[in-house]
């Protein structure tokens, strides 16, 4: 009887444990349960491609809810470390043990739960879900548009790019600008819920500098924070491109002018021979308020030669460098004019401006063209020069013509003469070789060849002609240089003036051919072919010079000025056109040297 009497006690006992699963002593309970979709997929098009549980109870719990179906179980997480009452979790149909889908069919849910003390709840029945396949996936994020396409950052503006977007699952986004493989900038990491969403662009890096112009990959970096275990490695997504056109990818000019107002040399000349006369020359530089600056010296074709400051902080006022006539290297620089250059920084940014004041460097090497001289002509719409002596780049466009100073091909490059004293390469798929032909005479003209220092201002003095009826006779570009042996068309009315008589100089200490003819108002080459010099020897002291003096150009009428503030794109010859005068006059008025460039803003008295 008594033994009966226990095997009846145990089976109800057993009963009661199992019919029911509930924690072990009844201190928390399941109060609700509810889940935002009954059928889910997996990047759900058709349906949702994740659902929302939450889950609470009476008292503190942690745990996890297991989906169990089709021979699989898996885990949905909902806490594993912190006790909460409620329990939130989004949770895509991801099988965590194969790492794939949820394979479609119906999973039953159940709970998994321990409170504070360690009570346990085994198997809570909390309902089901139906996982389906989608045959048309849906990406995180789409209905993405840029705005605008094209986009202009300033220097100091605000601009930005809009870029809305539509997020269809929970997940952490971050923008990310690319161009050629490579980040350019990263936005904030934002952990989003599913909606409409935006971010902005405003044209700069990483470093805060505004990018160069060009086309950007737009892309989304993202991790989907709905699944049980969300990935550590960000996926992308590309959502379009933007173009930069016209931005600020350098200080505006304007800014540079507002810093540094001036930049010149001391003295007109460096001959670094070691006899203590022009070694070195100095340069000053004047700052409206502090800057960081650096310093360069600059060859004709605005290539940097040397860095005679670097990064280096001023107050407002005027400073001085030294220049001891080396490049780069350490070896002499080139024999021709250098120029001061200077970089203005102001955090990521740098922005420069050049002067025009120049020293002249001499008893250096002489960059020659080949004699009798060929020259190349640019056919590409643009080409780059790797300019000497640092390789900088130098942009020809279509129509220029550059002297060969080698007929040699290295490296599928030509070396031709960018500037006066500046050597650099070219491609030479980038050009062809000129056929230099001689222009048909017409009545009342004769042909001229251009020799060494001429210029269109020489040309027409010589021949009591004027500027613009050179270039009318031969159809040229006033803003394009001659070369030597070109042919011209000069009106043939009224003959070359007379050579004037020369004077004899007797050379002192510290002559150099650049001082003399500077003196005369001469040229050094037409002191070399008067006198039958060798440039590459010294002079001596008490040599006598024969000096040719250059002829008088005649002074045109005067007539009632106007002021044109030059603008732009504006040259000599435009502002002639435009005001209906000769690029001669202009020139007369304002005391111009015809070879160097205007400045925007420069003020020029226009004769009427």
């Amino acid at each position: 009887m008594t033994t009966k009497f226990f095997r009846i006690f145990m089976l109800i006992l057993l009963a009661s444990a199992v019919t029911f699963p509930q924690f072990a002593s009844a201190m928390a309970e399941v109060t609700s349960f509810s889940q935002s979709t009954g059928t889910v997929a997996y990047q759900g098009n058709s349906v949702p491609g994740y659902v929302t549980f939450e889950l609470k109870t009476s008292e503190p719990t942690r745990g996890h809810i297991l989906a169990v179906g089709n021979g699989i179980q898996t885990k949905i997480n909902l806490s594993s470390t912190d006790f909460k009452t409620v329990h939130k979790v989004d949770w895509v149909p991801w099988d965590d043990t194969k790492k794939v889908p949820l394979p479609a069919g119906e999973y039953q849910l159940k709970a998994y739960l321990s409170d504070q003390g360690y009570n346990q709840m085994q198997g809570y029945p909390l309902g089901k879900l139906t996982v389906v396949n989608e045959t048309n996936p849906k990406p995180l994020i789409d209905q993405v548009s840029i705005n605008p396409s094209v986009f202009a950052p300033k220097y100091g503006g605000t601009e930005t790019v809009q870029i809305p977007f539509n997020l269809n699952r929970p997940a952490e986004v971050q923008l990310s600008i690319w161009q050629n493989g490579a980040e350019i900038y990263g936005g904030s990491k934002m952990k989003l819920l599913p909606g409409t969403h935006s971010v902005s662009w405003n044209g700069r890096d990483n470093a805060g500098r505004v990018v160069a112009d060009g086309t950007y990959d737009v892309n989304f970096n993202f991790i989907e924070t709905a699944y049980n275990y969300p990935a550590t490695k960000q996926s992308s997504q590309k959502a379009g491109t933007v173009t930069i056109k016209d931005g600020d990818y350098n200080i505006p000019l304007w800014r540079v002018k507002q810093v540094v107002t001036d930049g010149v040399f001391t003295s007109d000349e460096i001959s670094p021979d070691g006899d203590g006369i022009n070694d070195t020359v100095s340069g000053q530089f004047t700052l409206a308020e502090p800057a960081k600056l650096s310093i360069y010296i600059a060859n004709a074709a605005g290539a940097h030669m040397k860095n005679v400051i670097t990064e280096q902080s001023f107050q407002a006022g005027t400073h001085t460098f030294t220049w001891d006539g080396t490049d780069f290297y350490g070896g002499k620089a080139v024999n021709g004019n250098y120029y001061i250059r200077v970089m203005l920084i102001e955090g990521a940014s740098a922005g420069y401006i050049s002067f025009t004041d120049n020293v002249r460097f001499e008893g250096g090497y002489e960059v020659k063209a080949l004699q009798p001289e060929k020259r190349v002509r640019v056919v590409a719409e643009k080409a780059q020069l790797s300019v000497y002596p640092a390789g900088q780049g130098y942009t020809a466009v279509k129509g220029d013509t550059f002297p060969l100073i080698s007929e040699t091909v290295e490296n599928g490059r030509y070396e031709v003469l960018v500037k006066e004293g500046v050597s650099g390469t070219i491609n030479v798929s980038d050009v062809e070789l000129v056929v230099e032909t001689v222009p048909p005479t017409v009545p009342n003209t004769a042909v001229y060849t251009v020799v060494s220092g001429d210029t269109l201002w020489k040309i027409a003095a010589k021949f009591n002609t004027t500027i613009s009826e050179i270039v009318t006779l031969n159809n040229l570009d006033p803003n394009k240089y001659l070369y030597i042996g070109q042919k011209l068309k000069v009106p043939a009315t009224v003959s070359p003036e007379p050579a004037p008589q020369p004077v004899i100089h007797t050379v002192q200490s510290g002559d150099t051919l650049w001082k003399i003819a500077q003196k005369y108002g001469t040229t050094i080459d037409a002191i070399i072919k008067a006198n039958n010099l060798d440039p590459a020897k010294y002079l001596y002291i008490g040599q006598k010079l024969t000096i040719p003096s250059l002829t008088p150009t005649p002074e045109p009428p005067a007539v009632q000025p106007v002021v044109h503030t030059v603008v732009s794109g504006d040259t000599l010859w435009k502002i002639s056109v435009k005001y209906a005068t000769t690029i001669d006059a202009i020139v007369k008025a304002n005391n111009l040297d015809p070879a160097k460039y205007l400045y925007i803003g420069q003020k020029l008295t226009i004769p009427r």
